[in-house]
């Protein structure tokens, strides 16, 4: 997936917001709702409005209004305002979002089809994604001023922004009836040195709740800021509420090169000061003292401590799982192509 990144947001949000502008000031609303209900035909156009309506996510563009609108609302309209002191606490944390699914998701069980999954996926890192990363995307677009990233000769990197998805892994548990409702909590898991791994689980809706919501409770009025729920977190969560697990990997780009995850983390103000600073595009990093590196995160007495030791060892527990999704990039060796017979050739719908 192409991140927006590479899109001048701030041009399409406008230029859009002015055609709605100009197009609604055109148009008599009340005669064309009266010619729409009452008029010749209205018995169809009635029906086909409910099948629109009762099918809403799968209305071809509505999947890229989503993911733009998780994009714009945390890069251009609500930036987010987490306090610095608090951003490396706020490293791990899931964001929660809500959906439905809808008829033309179910397949022939009535259930929700796993293809669907990773569209709804789609949306739910890219409000992640765009939280975490945003002030240091801010930055490493103005890359030529900052500074942040410089090539062998000392110059900065210029290029575009952009962040892409490689691959993606669901494991599925139990079924989503249709219309029901469920809740997808993405989080950061880890990184290496060149992906960024994040986890989702697909949650039965209302079952859990955090203890408490660091940027908005996602209310219509109000809700902003730091707000206690009184959840307990997974702890209370009955394994049979979630529905799929999966784990997805980005890599950060600035033009052609890669960007190592650490420099955009960094950027970002997400991750903590380090003996020997974090990891530089230049390879220069100095690691902190062994004795120092060895600490597990059970011994971190204090819950609200996040120093890079934290960090490390949260991410070290992230990578356990992570090694082994990344292992699957070698499947392609796997693919025989032409090396022996086939068992047959079909024609899918509308190709020759």
């Amino acid at each position: 997936m192409a991140s927006a990144g590479t899109l001048p947001l701030k041009s399409i949000a406008g230029l859009s917001l002015l055609a709605i502008t100009v197009a609604g000031s055109r148009v008599n609303i009340n005669a064309l709702l009266k010619d729409f209900l009452t008029g010749p035909g209205n018995k169809s156009r009635i029906f086909a409005l409910l099948v629109f309506l009762a099918n809403l996510k799968s209305v071809p563009f509505v999947w890229h209004y989503r993911v733009f609108n998780a994009v714009f609302k945390h890069t251009i309209f609500d930036t987010p305002n987490i306090p610095v002191y608090l951003r490396p606490s706020c490293l791990f944390l899931p964001t929660i979002t809500s959906s439905r699914s809808g008829l033309y998701e179910s397949d022939y069980n009535l259930h929700k089809s796993n293809s669907t999954y990773f569209s709804d996926l789609d949306v739910s890192r890219s409000h992640l994604a765009s939280i975490i990363l945003q002030p240091g995307v801010v930055k490493l677009r103005h890359n030529k001023a900052n500074k942040i990233v410089l090539d062998p000769s000392g110059k900065p990197v210029c290029g575009k922004w952009g962040i892409m998805l490689g691959s993606v892994m669901c494991s599925f548990k139990r079924e989503i009836g249709m219309y029901e409702g469920f809740e997808m909590w993405s989080r950061l898991l880890c990184w290496d040195r060149k992906w960024i791994y994040i986890v989702s689980h697909f949650v039965k809706k209302g079952t859990v709740k955090p203890s408490a919501y660091v940027l908005t409770d996602g209310s219509w009025f109000g809700g902003k800021g730091y707000k206690k729920v009184g959840g307990k977190g997974t702890a209370e969560l009955d394994e049979k509420s979630i529905y799929a697990s999966a784990i997805s990997k980005y890599v950060i780009k600035l033009g052609r090169m890669t960007i190592h995850p650490e420099v955009t983390l960094e950027a970002s103000e997400m991750l903590p000061e380090r003996p020997g600073g974090w990891a530089k595009m230049d390879g220069t990093t100095v690691p902190p003292p062994t004795q120092q590196m060895d600490v597990e995160l059970k011994e971190l007495k204090d819950e609200n401590l996040w120093d890079w030791r934290r960090v490390e060892a949260e991410n070290r527990k992230g990578l356990e799982f992570a090694e082994k999704f990344a292992a699957l990039d070698n499947l392609h060796d796997e693919f025989s192509g032409s090396q022996g017979d086939a068992m047959g050739r079909y024609r899918d719908f509308l190709t020759v």
